[in-house]
This record gives structure tokens, C-alpha cells and sequence, in this order.
């Protein structure tokens, strides 16, 4: 059969694009539309291989794993390796999804002009099928990580050590706080300013000078009402602890804090790392 370059660079660029901008939503990572660009545009150029003599599958599957790494190193950096790992599981996990949606779509409705060599999938379909594709994958995957984060409901305490004080509180897990420090990948625990009130007001100047300050990191957080700018910095110590077993789970992570009324709200994944 023929194959189109045009169509063939275009609807891997088109797919790349669409893949990462899901895997920045599934790590809650931030994604500039530059870098997702340059990522989709290396992707689209890899489906080249098409044209190549059959390789073996062993090669094959090794050059998907390292161009999923480079793909996700080129759109998100390399700030926390655990963290680029899982984006590179989202990204190779969704593009079988992907391949397998187009290919079963197209039997379905018996349409012709696909083709597969070396791992690379043409398909000569419409862009509404690949839009419906890329769709459903994206919303299956959306949905396994909400069934992933539910938690069973329990009450959580929250402990912090900074700088020699300890502080404790009462948590709320929250499967909607997906914040993570975009340099190091950790989680985001968000607490109020009255909780930590004798603390802050022992560092009023440095948390008001907060955007020079070494120990302070400003983060992004986008809220029903818009985005906020909350600092952020990492305790000395964290760990959560159940009301009723009292058992203890230590975290790495950062501590924003906010003007809301809840004492701490902690990500579920803290939860679900919890022994």
C-alpha cells in the first residue's frame, strides 16, 4: 500500500501532542505549549521508521521505550527521575491505547489504509477518527486514576517539624489536590496560616520576601475562582497519622500555605502510599 509522508508526519504530530498534554494532566505536571511542540514534532519524526527494513521486535520495543524517555525529558525536563519514569509508564501506556482504539476502530468499520512496520501504526483515516481515538484513551485513562484515587474515608492528622517547633492538625484528603513542586516532582500538603500562625510569626519577613528567599518557592495553583501564587517550602519533617489505628506513614514533601479554612489538605497519593 501507499503511504502518505504528509499524512504520516502530520497525524503523529497531531497524536504526540494530544499524548503528552494528557500525560501532564495525569502527573499534574506543567506543560508549555513550546516544549509539547518540539516532543510531538521528535515523535512525528520517529514514525519514520516505517520505512525502514522489518527490525526485530526486541529492537523495536527497546527503541519505544527510550524515544517515550526521551519524548517526556524533551516536554517536562529531568527534575526527578522517579517522576520521569512515571511520565514516560503514562506516555508508552497511553500510546498502546491509542494504536489499539485506531486499529479496532478501523476493523470495526472495515476501513482500509492501515499498516504497521516497526512498531510505527499508519493509518489513512479521517482526523475525526483519530480525534475519537485519542478521545477515548484519554478518558479511559482519566477514569483509571480516578478509581485509583479513591480512598476509603477515615480521619487523618498531620504532623510537621520546622525549625525545632512541631505542629500538628487535622487533615482532609483530597483526590482534587494533584499539586506537585515542579522541580522535584514531590507532592503538594497545603496548609493555612493560622495553623502555622506561631511559626509565620516568628518568620514574617522571610515568608513576606518569600520570592527571594532560598527556603520559599512561589507555585502556581489554579482554583475554581482562577490562579494563586502560594508559598511553598519543605518541613524538616511530615508525617500523617490515622485518628483511629494511629499508624504513622512518613512524607516527602513540600508545604504550601494558603488563607483557607481547612487546616491541611493532603494529596491522595500521600494516602495511598501510606503502609
Amino acid at each position: 500500500m501507499t503511504v502518505y509522508l504528509d499524512v504520516l508526519l502530520l497525524s503523529n504530530l497531531w497524536v504526540d501532542f494530544a499524548l503528552l498534554k494528557t500525560v501532564a494532566h495525569m502527573t499534574h505536571i506543567p506543560l508549555t505549549a513550546k516544549r509539547c511542540l518540539l516532543a510531538a514534532a521528535m515523535g512525528a519524526l520517529s514514525a519514520l521508521a516505517i520505512f525502514l527494513p522489518p527490525l526485530p521486535w526486541w529492537l523495536c520495543l527497546c527503541g519505544r521505550i527510550l524515544l517515550s524517555l526521551s519524548l517526556c525529558a524533551i516536554a517536562f525536563g529531568i527534575s526527578n527521575r522517579s517522576v520521569w519514569v512515571q511520565q514516560t509508564i503514562w506516555l508508552f501506556g497511553l500510546s498502546l491505547l491509542v494504536c489499539g482504539a485506531v486499529y479496532a476502530l478501523g476493523q470495526q468499520l472495515r476501513l482500509v489504509g492501515f499498516c504497521t512496520q516497526n512498531t510505527v501504526l499508519y493509518a489513512d483515516v479521517s482526523l475525526l477518527v483519530l480525534l475519537f481515538a485519542v478521545t477515548a484513551a484519554s478518558a479511559g485513562a482519566s477514569w483509571m486514576e480516578r478509581v485509583h484515587a479513591r480512598i476509603a474515608p477515615q480521619q487523618y492528622r498531620f504532623h510537621l517539624r520546622i525549625h525545632g517547633m512541631d505542629f500538628a492538625m487535622p487533615a482532609l484528603a483530597d483526590s482534587g489536590n494533584g499539586l506537585r513542586e515542579p522541580f522535584t516532582g514531590k507532592p503538594v500538603v497545603v496548609c493555612t496560616e493560622s495553623a502555622l500562625g506561631e511559626w509565620l510569626q516568628s518568620h514574617r519577613d522571610t515568608l513576606t520576601a518569600c520570592s527571594g528567599c532560598n527556603a520559599f518557592r512561589l507555585l502556581t495553583v489554579k482554583t475554581v475562582s482562577g490562579t494563586a501564587l502560594l508559598p511553598a517550602f519543605q518541613p524538616d519533617a511530615a508525617y500523617l497519622e490515622t485518628a483511629d489505628t494511629h499508624k504513622r506513614s512518613n512524607l516527602d514533601i513540600m508545604v504550601a500555605i494558603t488563607k483557607e479554612q481547612t487546616p491541611a489538605i493532603v494529596p491522595t497519593c500521600c494516602i495511598r502510599n501510606a503502609p
